[in-house]
């Protein structure tokens, strides 16, 4: 199911928009990813942090849904909510073929048309470092989760250090180029859009760690993801082993309210 509307958005979050839009069409092409052994190490990493039962989550900046997508198949009922349009026509059309019952909805990530206290759990993944005002984006999502309720981040760092790394991911993206047609000069957002944005190139953990501090969630802990990264390097060819080896880690974190 897709819900959407006529969002209102400025000029920062159109570009943002229009960048995640295009890319859709290759974001599910990255080679390296996906594959049993990843979707088994996401899906126990994710049990992991939820703990067991079927729970209300909310998954937002959902993209093409590979995380609406494992917690739906690890029973929980969820919701997927991100502003690019041409994400969720991804999403949608995978859950329907998987049959997955997601509930997929076109929504600003920093302003939320849920009330209050209304999700188990909320999830985020490689959404934040593009947030506008991520901040107040943590503290939005706060809102809508449960007293005792988790939120979990994962994010990372974009920068590519290292002569192997930079010619790496420089076959990474003609390799794109050539099999997609993806255009190799869109791998970042344009100037005007970078400078608007806190974090344009990624996200430390310590500066996550803060803004769920700020916001008021107790006993947040930091999981480095090297392990996912080990996993995808295996299912690559020689001249993209280092592609895309930026640090990814998870960090979550306890809504307490009421204190």
């Amino acid at each position: 199911m897709v819900e959407s509307g006529k969002l209102k958005l400025d000029r920062t979050k159109e570009g943002v928009k229009k960048y995640w839009d295009y890319g859709s069409k290759f974001y599910d092409t990255a080679p390296g990813n996906g594959g049993v052994e990843e979707s088994q190490m996401w899906s126990k990493l994710l049990s992991g942090a939820i703990g067991p039962g079927p729970k209300n989550v909310l998954d937002v900046g959902s993209g093409t849904g590979i995380i609406a997508m494992y917690l739906a198949e690890l029973g929980h009922r969820v919701t997927a909510v991100d502003f690019s349009e041409g994400m969720m026509d991804v999403a949608r059309k995978k859950a329907l073929e998987k049959g997955a019952n997601i509930r997929f909805m076109e929504m600003d990530v920093e302003n939320l048309n849920f009330e209050d206290e209304t999700f188990d759990f909320i999830t985020a993944r490689y959404v934040l470092w593009t947030m506008s005002h991520p901040e107040k984006a943590v503290k939005e999502w706060v809102r809508v989760v449960k007293p005792g309720g988790r939120i979990v981040i994962i994010d990372g760092k974009w920068v590519t250090k290292g002569l192997l790394p930079c010619i790496s991911a420089f076959n990474y993206h003609i390799y794109r180029f050539i099999k997609y047609g993806k255009n190799p000069f869109t791998y970042d957002y344009k100037k005007d859009i970078n400078v608007s944005l806190p974090n344009p190139h990624g996200v430390e953990s310590k500066q996550v760690v803060e803004y769920m501090s700020k916001a008021g969630l107790d006993d947040i802990a930091v999981t480095d993801l090297k392990i996912i990264r080990d996993i995808q390097r295996k299912r690559l060819p020689w001249y993209l082993k280092y592609a895309n080896d930026h640090p990814i880690f998870m960090v979550h974190g306890i809504a307490v309210k009421n204190r």
